[in-house]
């Protein structure tokens, strides 16, 4: 693999889509030849959020964009933007029908010794939840 690497797909805001982005995220990371363990984390990940602008979002944003991309760092990004001004906050319980996904994509960032950040799209009116994961660790 080639050093900076990125690749970016859309997706749509609906139930259905989000195992497509799953499987996008695991075939690119796989080709890029990054390790299981961490292809793993990414794409549960990645389903979280996209699964989040599914439940939260899509009123206000009918697709969102995923972006992968491996940084000249060394660093992995893992991204998703969508048209939505509400900022995520994980819940302070969880409920019958959801409210772990942040609280899960936060352990997994800590746990990867990554970071996470909220960054508002000024183009869009929405936002961009980015995940940074080093590959050092990896």
């Amino acid at each position: 693999m080639r050093l900076p690497v990125r690749h970016e797909f859309p997706v749509i805001s609906t139930p259905g889509h989000v195992p497509l982005a799953r499987h996008e995220t695991a075939k690119v990371l796989t080709d890029w030849r990054l390790p299981d363990d961490l292809v793993d984390t990414s794409c549960l990940i990645i389903t979280e959020l996209v699964t989040n602008v599914v439940r939260h979002a899509s009123v206000a944003s009918p697709t969102a964009t995923v972006t992968l991309a491996v940084e000249q760092a060394g660093d992995l990004v893992l991204a998703v933007a969508d048209a939505h001004p509400f900022k995520p906050r994980p819940l302070l319980a969880s409920h019958d029908f959801g409210g772990r996904g942040l609280h899960l994509v936060n352990a997994l960032v800590r746990e990867a010794g990554g970071n996470a950040a909220v960054v508002p799209d000024a183009a869009t009116g929405g936002k961009h939840i980015s995940i940074c994961l080093p590959l050092s660790s990896a």
